[in-house]
């Protein structure tokens, strides 16, 4: 499953990530790299399926 992830810079200096797909995911990062994994782990706990299900792609 793809997912469109818009990334917002947060007042702590942590990267904040949401999806279209799935708008009750939220991750947090501290760099831009770790973003993706972030994001997979976050679609698995919810879905309950594998992350490596989940493609992640980035928009600022």
């Amino acid at each position: 499953m793809q997912l469109d992830t818009y990334i917002s810079r947060a007042s702590d200096g942590l990267f904040t990530a949401k999806t279209m797909q799935m708008p009750e995911l939220t991750a947090q990062a501290r760099t831009i790299e770790e973003i993706p994994h972030a994001v997979r782990s976050a679609a698995a706990a919810i879905s309950g399926r594998p992350a490596e299900n989940f493609d992640v792609i980035l928009d600022f």
